[in-house]
């Protein structure tokens, strides 16, 4: 087995063996709401949901923004696996991978949320070479992840052993979001909700697409919007998914619910216009999706905004807004220059804004702030910093607020330096002056330091602001 990244500019890969300790799995009775998806005679998507049993590893307590193993990450790690290539057919599993990821960055909203991805392409040989099923039923195929149509009695259902998916996949140095693909060129896919897996057929010549569709499945927890291949009419309750609805627009903007904050937004690049389509989620009736036909509808489209948003939220599920910063348990004592360093949008820089004791510092808006150049009084403080995505795709402030917004603080304490009267932390001729000042008119003083104690004045410390303290001043200016 091999590994290989996908490139420009998503890290590489390491090499290691495929039975680590993510090869441990959690296989509770619990099932799963697998999602699949073809094209009809007409070029028409259709599909639907089935619930399969869950088999994926246990990954509930893996702590936001690291990886499976510890390290600092902070990445939606997509790890690309092949089934059904053999060792003279790894080129074309690279090519069939690159396909897919080139398409799925090409397009809103993971072309600009890019940068906050990793992928990884993991050499998986297999005996023989294609999937079962493939082209019809009944053909078997030795191969590594047990690839195969007509799962479940469904034909264009392409299901995995998802086990054994993930125990290749561990091949990569984090695992998020796996994307497995089929050596053949028969359309087909799925979307595994919880396992956080989509399958495609390598070859096919819509495969990219369709593993953008079913990503939209699997990151962003949408469903399909088509109006077929269930009942004529839907009579049931709210929908989970993010994308449809039993709503209607004046029932939505009312309740503030689902797509609430989208009714009325028209922008032809996501599907125009949002309100409330009647039929999606496989019903003509009863039911109704954002926008008239976006990439959850068909293929070759754009994502439609409640969609793109929905997708972005879920990458803020596992990257933090801040990739790196000074450490908080850092000793601070005024002297420092303190750095942040957000993740970075394509065009899209996170918002910054630094505050020191709880007060935003006007102008504090860039990722490093120098505590040498601010008058500083004596004694503990609290700098702290905010970096949120103010992008305009999401409009859920709540889900803002929650994932997209991160605080880092510092506390500090500032030496107490005899003859700083000014409180700038050096000794100068300006110490000096401030004296002067405070000596002739104690208000002056306060309006022109008002980060400095009075106290800084009485030099000498004798409680008295006199001549002594002009004594002890030159004192500490001595050369």
């Amino acid at each position: 087995m091999r590994i290989a990244p996908f490139a420009p500019c998503l890290i590489a890969a390491l090499a290691i063996p495929a039975t680590s300790a993510l090869a441990q799995l959690n296989k509770p009775a619990a099932t799963e709401r697998v999602y699949y998806d073809s094209i009809d005679s007409q070029g028409k998507l259709v599909g639907g949901v089935l619930n399969l049993p869950i088999a994926r590893p246990n990954w509930a307590a893996k702590p936001r923004g690291l990886d499976t193993r510890g390290a600092i990450n902070n990445r939606v790690d997509i790890v690309v696996v092949g089934d059904g290539y053999q060792s003279t057919q790894q080129a074309l599993f690279h090519t069939h991978a690159n396909n897919a990821m080139s398409t799925m960055f090409s397009q809103q909203p993971f072309l600009t949320y890019a940068p906050l991805f990793a992928v990884h392409q993991v050499e998986v040989i297999s005996v023989d070479s294609g999937v079962d099923n493939d082209p019809n039923q009944g053909i078997s195929r030795n191969t590594a992840m047990d690839m195969a149509y007509w799962c479940a009695g469904t034909e264009r259902l392409l299901c995995i052993n998802v086990a054994k998916a993930y125990q290749f996949a561990a091949a990569a140095p984090d695992v998020d979001q796996i994307l497995a693909l089929a050596n053949s060129t028969k359309y087909g896919g799925a979307g595994y909700t919880d396992s956080e897996l989509a399958t495609s057929a390598g070859g096919n010549g819509s495969a990219p697409e369709i593993a953008v569709h079913e990503f939209g499945h699997s990151i962003g927890n949408l469903a399909d919007e088509y109006d077929y291949g269930g009942p004529q009419t839907y009579t049931g309750p709210e929908l989970p998914d993010p994308n449809v609805s039993i709503l209607t627009a004046a029932q939505m903007s009312g309740s503030g619910m689902k797509w609430s904050n989208w009714i009325n937004f028209n922008n032809a690049a996501y599907d125009g216009l949002v309100s409330t389509f009647q039929g999606a989620n496989y019903s003509v009736f009863g039911v109704y999706r954002p926008t008239n036909n976006s990439k959850m509808r068909a293929l070759g489209r754009p994502f439609n905004l409640p969609s793109a948003e929905s997708l972005i939220i879920q990458i803020y599920h596992i990257v933090r807004p801040i990739d790196a910063a000074t450490d908080t348990a850092a000793d601070l004592n005024g002297f420092e220059t303190v750095f942040v360093d957000p993740v970075d949008p394509v065009g899209d820089p996170l918002d910054i804004q630094w505050s020191f004791d709880d007060v935003d510092l006007p102008g504090a808006t860039g990722t490093t702030i120098d505590l040498s150049a601010m008058v500083i009084a004596p004694g503990p403080h609290l700098l702290s910093v905010k970096v949120v995505d103010n992008t305009w795709f999401v409009r859920d402030e709540s889900a803002r607020e929650t994932w997209m917004t991160e605080f880092r603080e510092w506390n500090l304490l500032v030496p107490d330096i005899p003859g700083d009267v000014n409180c700038d932390r050096l000794l100068t001729s300006a110490d000096a002056l401030a004296l002067s000042q405070a000596l002739l008119d104690e208000d002056a003083y306060v309006a022109a330091n008002p980060n400095c104690p009075i106290y800084k004045a009485d030099v000498n410390a004798d409680d008295l602001l006199d001549g002594g303290d002009i004594q002890a001043e030159a004192y500490y200016l001595m050369p």
